[in-house]
C-alpha cells in the first residue's frame, strides 16, 4: 500500500512542476511579442513595424493576385503597376523607418536563413523586371501613364483585330487578308522599330510582346495570310535563276556565235584540211 501512497506523491509532484513551468512561460512570453536577436528572444517588436509588415505583406498579396489574374492574355504591367507602386512603397517604409532606434528592416530582414520578407520582395521584382515592364510607362507623369510607343502600338493593335473581325464572316477566306494586309503590315512594322534588336523582345515590355505574338498567329495560322505574299517570293527566286543563268548563256553565246563563224568558207575548209594534214603526219611520224 505505501508503494501505491508514493506513486500518488511523486504524480502530484510532477503535476505541480509543469504548472509552474507553464506559469513562468506565461509571464515572460505571454504578454508581449518578441524580437529575435543573436542572444534570443528578449525585447518586443515595435507596433509600427508590425503595422509596416501588414501593409507589406498585404500589398504583396494584391500584386500577386492581379498579375495571376491577368496572366493571360499577357496585361499584368498595364492591368497591375498601380499595385507594383504600392508594394515598391510599402517596402521602401518597411525597410527605412526606425521607431525609438530600432530599424524595422533589421526586425524582418537578415535574420534567418528563410528570409521571407526579402524572398517575396525580389521573387515580385524578378517578375516585373523579366516582363521589361518598365518599358510600358512614361514614370515622368503622375499618375504613371503609357509611354506614347505603346499608346500608339495598342491603337494600331487594335485597329488591326477590329479589320479582322469585320472581314472574317467573309465567305471569301482571302478576302479579310486583302482588306486588313495593310493595317498588318503597319503594324508589325511599328513593332519592329519598338525593338532594340532583331528578334523584337529587347526594349518592349510583355504586354506588347504577347500582343503582337496573338495577332501573329491568327494572321499567319489561323487566317493563313501569308500565302498572299508568296508571289513576290516566286519572282525573286525567278530573277535569281535567270541572272545565275547569265555565265551560261554568255559562253553558249561566244561558241556558237564567235568571230569564226563569221569567216570566210574557204579559209574555214582550209583550216580544216590544215587540221586533217596535221593528224595524218603526226601519226606516220
Amino acid at each position: 500500500m505505501k508503494q501505491y501512497y508514493i506513486l500518488i506523491v511523486l504524480y502530484m509532484h510532477n503535476r505541480i512542476l509543469e504548472a509552474d513551468t507553464v506559469n513562468s512561460n506565461e509571464a515572460v512570453y505571454g504578454n508581449y511579442g518578441l524580437l529575435y536577436t543573436n542572444e534570443g528572444y528578449i525585447y518586443s517588436i515595435p507596433k509600427e513595424c508590425s503595422k509596416l509588415l501588414d501593409e507589406f505583406a498585404e500589398s504583396a498579396s494584391n500584386f500577386t493576385m492581379c498579375s495571376i489574374k491577368h496572366a493571360r492574355p499577357i496585361s499584368f504591367c498595364e492591368k497591375c503597376v498601380d499595385y507594383y507602386k504600392d508594394f515598391s512603397i510599402k517596402y521602401k517604409n518597411l525597410t527605412t523607418k526606425d521607431i525609438n532606434g530600432t530599424s524595422c528592416k533589421a526586425v524582418f530582414i537578415s535574420n534567418d536563413r528563410l528570409e521571407v520578407v526579402l524572398e517575396y520582395y525580389n521573387g515580385i521584382m524578378s517578375l516585373w523586371n523579366k516582363g521589361n515592364c518598365n518599358a510600358c510607362f512614361d514614370w515622368t507623369k503622375e499618375p504613371t501613364e503609357l509611354s506614347n510607343n505603346v499608346k500608339h502600338f495598342n491603337q494600331m493593335y487594335n485597329s488591326t483585330m477590329q479589320c479582322i473581325d469585320h472581314w472574317k464572316p467573309s465567305t471569301n477566306s482571302s478576302e479579310v487578308c486583302e482588306q486588313c494586309m495593310q493595317n498588318y503590315l503597319e503594324l508589325n512594322n511599328f513593332y519592329n522599330n519598338m525593338s532594340t534588336d532583331s528578334v523584337g523582345l529587347e526594349g518592349v515590355c510583355v504586354d506588347v510582346v504577347d500582343s503582337m505574338n496573338a495577332s501573329r498567329y491568327i494572321w499567319s495560322k489561323t487566317l493563313n495570310c501569308c500565302k498572299l505574299r508568296q508571289s513576290p517570293e516566286t519572282v525573286f527566286l525567278v530573277c535569281t535563276g535567270i541572272i545565275a543563268s547569265l555565265p551560261l548563256i554568255f559562253y553558249l553565246t561566244v561558241r556558237f556565235c564567235g568571230p569564226i563563224r563569221d569567216l570566210p568558207k574557204v579559209l574555214k575548209q582550209s583550216r580544216f584540211k590544215q587540221t586533217i594534214l596535221r593528224s595524218v603526219n603526226a601519226r606516220i611520224n
